[in-house]
């Protein structure tokens, strides 16, 4: 498995659990607003065996992990990784992922404890917002379904880059959740500039006023929470 980097301790990624954090290399998606843009290719970050991988995700002092990429699911041996990791490491294991790869999600989800699943869009605008050929919605809905239907804790959210995006897209994913029964928390995250986004995505996207999104709080379906971050 090819990996970027690891960071021993975060208190932000899970809720309430201090984690160390995996992030992947590689990701078949080419979103404009990444945060992780420089591994995207998947030529980016080093190759490493399951059992050094492991190695250096313990001695920290966290009390979990979370897998983050890049896009962990491309990977055909993540299971197997994340079954080590909970054999070596235990605690809560989270995974973030955009549910493009269902094959290696389903064999994922008995190692796993949480999923952030980061919806891109409405279902008509998935091919434009990730930026592929194909629209993956099929395989990005079977997975919701999946999760939703396990035991493993799933966490909706979307990230909102104003210019790229509408509150129509926002109420396209909150339909589906609704369809769903999902009932719960969906986080919808600002766009930020950062040191991992693009200088060259720059003048094309911007963050949102928190007034672009507000009215979304009126047409909330029943038992579905809106957490607004960074707006």
């Amino acid at each position: 498995m090819r990996i970027a980097s690891i960071i021993d301790v975060s208190t932000v990624d899970v809720p309430g659990i201090p984690v160390t954090v995996l992030f992947t290399a590689g990701c078949n998606f080419d979103c404009p607003y990444c945060q992780n843009a420089q591994i995207i290719p998947l030529s980016s970050g080093s190759e490493m065996p399951i059992e050094v991988i492991v190695g250096k995700t313990c001695g920290s002092l966290s009390s979990g992990l979370c897998v983050s990429g890049g896009e962990p699911t491309i990977h055909r041996d993540l299971p197997e990784l994340l079954g080590e990791l909970k054999r070596v490491r235990g605690g809560h294991i989270n995974l973030n992922t955009q549910g493009s790869v269902p094959e290696v999600l389903e064999e994922s989800l008995p190692y796993i404890d949480s999923v952030w699943f980061d919806i891109k869009a409405a279902p008509d605008r998935y091919s434009q917002v990730a930026r592929v050929r194909e629209n993956p919605w099929n395989a990005v809905h079977k997975s919701i379904e999946m999760v939703m239907s396990s035991n493993v804790a799933f966490w909706p959210r979307t990230t909102y880059a104003a210019d790229l995006m509408s509150p129509h897209d926002i109420e396209g994913v909150l339909h589906i959740l609704e369809e769903e029964d999902f009932q719960g928390e969906y986080v919808l995250r600002n766009f930020v500039r950062s040191l991992g986004t693009r200088r060259s995505e720059d003048s094309n996207l911007r963050a949102a006023k928190r007034e672009e999104v507000e009215p979304l709080f009126e047409r909330l379906p029943s038992g579905i929470t809106l957490k607004l971050e960074g707006f």
